[in-house]
């Protein structure tokens, strides 16, 4: 599986790991969270008073265990679907600590959707999201 994408650490707290020592299922929307805010930064902070984002769907796979001791976590994020008001992420976890090339331990997915805060409704993406959005389509 290739790792092109952005490349974001994203570092295991102590209150993310569950009794049995592994990063808690429930935490991973987080640290994806953590991981999309470097992504689109660039994009969409010059508008965040005007422009926001949704979240219309998300969805995750686990393949592997994760530990703390795999902190911080290497989350590689793509653009795998990109609408008129919306666009789809794809990311792909691994430890810190194997290869770019191996097997994700986890795999997803998040939908968002471009909205107008002052008037409440969704919006077509601006010309400078797409530019943005569409160096990363993989």
């Amino acid at each position: 599986m290739t790792t092109i994408g952005f490349v974001a650490p994203v570092h295991v707290r102590w209150s993310d790991i569950d009794m049995y020592q592994h990063v808690n299922h429930a935490t991973m929307v987080t640290l994806l969270e953590e991981a999309r805010i470097p992504f689109l930064s660039p994009a969409f902070a010059p508008d965040i008073l005007t422009t926001g984002l949704l979240i219309a769907d998300v969805r995750i796979t686990y393949k592997g265990q994760l530990r703390l001791a795999d902190s911080p976590l290497q989350v590689t994020i793509w653009v795998k679907r990109l609408r008129a008001v919306d666009f789809t992420l794809g990311y792909e976890v691994r430890s810190v600590n194997a290869d770019p090339e191996s097997k994700p331990a986890v795999i997803g997915e998040s939908q968002l959707a471009a909205f107008n805060i002052d008037e409440q409704r969704l919006v077509r993406l601006a010309p400078h999201h797409r530019e943005y959005l569409q160096r990363w389509i993989r």
